[in-house]
């Protein structure tokens, strides 16, 4: 598909972002809770991941999204960590693209770039989001450049072998090239316009995307990718609780100098 959406590039446009973090699931595949909420290390998964989200130059705005019924908890946690920029705490939505899209109204109307996140990624390298905007600069200021990318996200080639599933239950169809595979983790940027402008198309169709990265390159808008690291990965059931409880308590030898800039 011909990609669409693209902005020239201003060599004096504001490279800065707003962040959503996501937090309003409720965790039914963890069955603790939602999971913003849950301790690791002492400190409940939120505020790793709010400091995640600070350690980064260009944010100047965090939006986070709770059950509703959570609010005020989200709040006095969000209270608890003196984050340095402006953080605000919004009902979510039924569903991820739900929540996101109520994050991103919330945002103050100037800011150029917003970075879509999980809450549930404690871990994220700090300057995820300077990096991710670097890529997108750089994109725009090659030789042939001039265009801005829609946005960047990080990305991790897959390591297991890849197969189809079969039309019968535990049946395989044959094999499938991991190489043309990537998995794509957060957080994921792009501009305020390009993200706006495919939740309204996605409403409007009816649709709804697991992630930002399929919202935006489903309505034909380009794409560009960064390394991403394991260390930055989700906690979904609880193997991954344990294994972050694992890497916190280890944080110095097994996460040092991992994310960090020049």
């Amino acid at each position: 598909m011909k990609p669409t959406h693209h902005h020239r590039l201003a060599q004096d446009a504001p490279w800065s972002a707003g962040v959503v973090l996501l937090g309003a699931g409720r965790g039914e595949r963890l069955g603790r809770g939602p999971k913003a909420l849950i301790d690791l290390g002492g400190e409940p998964v939120l505020l790793h991941a709010l400091e995640a989200m600070t350690a980064n130059e260009t944010v100047t705005s965090i939006v986070v999204t709770a059950p509703d019924d959570l609010r005020e908890t989200f709040e006095r946690v969000v209270a608890s960590a003196a984050p340095g920029v402006p953080v605000r705490v919004v009902a979510g939505g039924p569903n991820r693209q739900a929540s996101a899209h109520a994050g991103l109204a919330a945002l103050p109307a100037h800011v150029p770039w917003v970075a879509v996140t999980d809450v549930a990624r404690p871990f994220t390298p700090r300057g995820t989001v300077d990096r991710l905007l670097d890529v997108i600069r750089d994109t725009a200021e090659r030789p042939a450049g001039g265009w801005l990318p829609c946005g960047a996200v990080p990305v991790l080639p897959l390591t297991d072998s890849v197969h189809l599933a079969g039309e019968e239950p535990s049946s395989l169809a044959g094999p499938f090239d991991r190489g043309l595979l990537r998995a794509a983790q957060t957080p994921q940027v792009f501009h305020r316009a390009c993200l706006a402008a495919a939740y309204a198309a996605a409403i409007d169709a009816g649709v709804t995307h697991t992630d930002e990265a399929g919202l935006v390159g489903g309505m034909g808008a380009t794409i560009v990718t960064a390394p991403g690291t394991p260390a930055n990965f989700k906690i979904t059931v609880e193997h991954d609780l344990v294994v972050a409880r694992v890497v916190h308590a280890h944080a110095e030898s097994i996460l040092h100098g991992q994310g960090d800039k020049g």
